[in-house]
Parts: C-alpha cells; sequence; structure tokens
C-alpha cells in the first residue's frame, strides 16, 4: 500500500504550499488602513474571522449582520465581505492557504464558539501561526502546515455541532448572486440595469433586495466595491491614476479622480502617498 506523505507534495516545500498565509488584528483601524476591511471585496484566498471579544458588524455576500464575542467566520476564496469592528473589538483575520489537507466549508459559515475550553484552542492555533517566523525553516514549516490542518478539523468538527446559518430568504439570495456578479464584472463596471438584468430582476427590485440585506443601494455597492480596488492598487502597486480608472471602467480619469476623492477623501495620488507612508511606518 502507497503511503500518503501529509507533509510533502513532491519538490514543493512547506514554505511554498504555505504562500499567502497571514494574519492581522481585527480592531478598529486608521483610515490609512481601515479600508481594507470597511469596504467590500474578496480575497482570493480563504479567510477566517475569529472575534474573541467586543462586536461590530460584517457584511457577507452584500448581507449584513451584527457578530459579538466568541464568533468564528470561515469565508471560502473569493467571497465577498466587509468588516466593521467596534472600539473594543479584539480577534484576528486569516488569510489561509488553500490545502487538501485542511478543507474549510464550501460556504460561509459562522460558529459560535461558547465553550472556554474550546475558545482557548483556537486562540492557541492562531497564536502559535502568528508566532511562525520564517517558515523556509523546515520544522517551522511543517508545525505551521499542522496548525492550519488543525484549525480546519476544529471548524468541521464544530459546524456539525451547530452553524450560525444565514436567512435563505430570496432578498439574501439575490444579494448574493448580485454581489458575486460585481466581482465577476469588476473591470467591465457594467451599469445598475445590466446587472439588475444578469441577477434576473428589475433595477428598482435589486435595489429594494439591497436596502433590506445590507442597507444600502446597487449602485453605492458597486462604487463601494470599486473604490475598494482603486485604494488597493494604489496603495500596493505602481499602477497609475490612468490605468485604474480605465480598467475599472470609468469614462475619465477626471471622473475617477473625483469619484476617489469623494470616496477616500484624498485626490489618488495623495493617497497612495500617504499609504506608503504608512506602510514604511510599520516595517
Amino acid at each position: 500500500m502507497a503511503k500518503i506523505h501529509l507533509f510533502e507534495s513532491g519538490r514543493v516545500s512547506e514554505a511554498e504550499r504555505l504562500t499567502g498565509l497571514r494574519l492581522e488584528s481585527v480592531a478598529q483601524r486608521s483610515p490609512a488602513h481601515g479600508w481594507r476591511h470597511a469596504l467590500p471585496h474578496a480575497e482570493p484566498l480563504p479567510v477566517l474571522i475569529w472575534i474573541a471579544r467586543g462586536q461590530g458588524r460584517i457584511t457577507i455576500e452584500a448581507r449584513t449582520r451584527g457578530y459579538g464575542p466568541a464568533t468564528l467566520t470561515a469565508l471560502p476564496a473569493r467571497t465577498p465581505f466587509s468588516l466593521h469592528p467596534s472600539t473594543v473589538t479584539e480577534g484576528v483575520l486569516v488569510r489561509l492557504p488553500d490545502l487538501f489537507e485542511a478543507p474549510l466549508p464550501g460556504r460561509p459559515t459562522r460558529l459560535r464558539l461558547s465553550e472556554v475550553s474550546l475558545q482557548g484552542e483556537l486562540g492557541g492555533l492562531l497564536d502559535r501561526l502568528g508566532r511562525a517566523t520564517d517558515l523556509r525553516i523546515p520544522a517551522v514549516g511543517r508545525a505551521a502546515l499542522a496548525r492550519v490542518i488543525l484549525l480546519s478539523a476544529l471548524i468541521e468538527r464544530e459546524a456539525h455541532r451547530g452553524v450560525t446559518v444565514e436567512a435563505e430568504d430570496e432578498p439574501g439570495r439575490l444579494a448574493a448572486r448580485f454581489a458575486h456578479a460585481i466581482e465577476a464584472t469588476l473591470h467591465d463596471a457594467p451599469d445598475i440595469e445590466a446587472l439588475a438584468l444578469r441577477v434576473g430582476v428589475t433595477p428598482d427590485h435589486l435595489d429594494a433586495a439591497l436596502g433590506a440585506t445590507c442597507g444600502t443601494g446597487a449602485a453605492q455597492y458597486r462604487i463601494d466595491r470599486a473604490m475598494h480596488e482603486a485604494r488597493r492598487r494604489l496603495a500596493d502597486t505602481d499602477d497609475n491614476a490612468q490605468t485604474i480608472a480605465h480598467e475599472l471602467g470609468f469614462a475619465s480619469v477626471n471622473q475617477f479622480a473625483g469619484q476617489f476623492a469623494q470616496s477616500a477623501g484624498l485626490a489618488p495620488n495623495e493617497f497612495r502617498q500617504a499609504a506608503r507612508r504608512a506602510a514604511g511606518g510599520n516595517r
């Protein structure tokens, strides 16, 4: 019988398999950083959000819900979401590599972990993952990979005990279709009429559904999503404003700059300078 090498994948090292693994604090952040959580967006990797203390709001697939302490949310890769912590929120957001040994639920899942021992188990795994230094060291990489697998097992185990299932009413289903349609057409910038047609309703029906599920209109949600992508590219790439404006479907760079200033409170070049100063100060 062939052996399964759990911590090996051909010639791929543990560090390579863990590419993208990142933990960051969930807290009310400064304007220079808060947009990364607060505006709707989708991550290319699965995401875990552990709220240890405090409360706030989370919007998943254009559906907003409150959260309280001891709440664990698991999001598959490319799930649209935004997070609004309160001033007393303590927690961590984890971007996880997509590993066959560490499967996560195929749909957004929220768990309330009321047992103190379970909270300690989860907190310990996250703490040790956060302390992992150089994943290129084989022992460090293996330990981190093992903890990712244990996280997956914990979620699967607790999901069988009781999942906080999002209501599957018609407005919720429509909002989810719309949020994913926004992701699929992010660089095409179709108008609301085209987006409504794509999800099979009228623009008025779409606006009513979004108002009920996340308290905003379809047009504003689309703008907020585009503004997250614009800020990400200004902060993390060297793309100029004209290129970003064109690829996000704005009619002109001036239209883009006006919309961006209204959203961010800064012109695109000012935002880029501020973001890079903040990034330099955090190194």
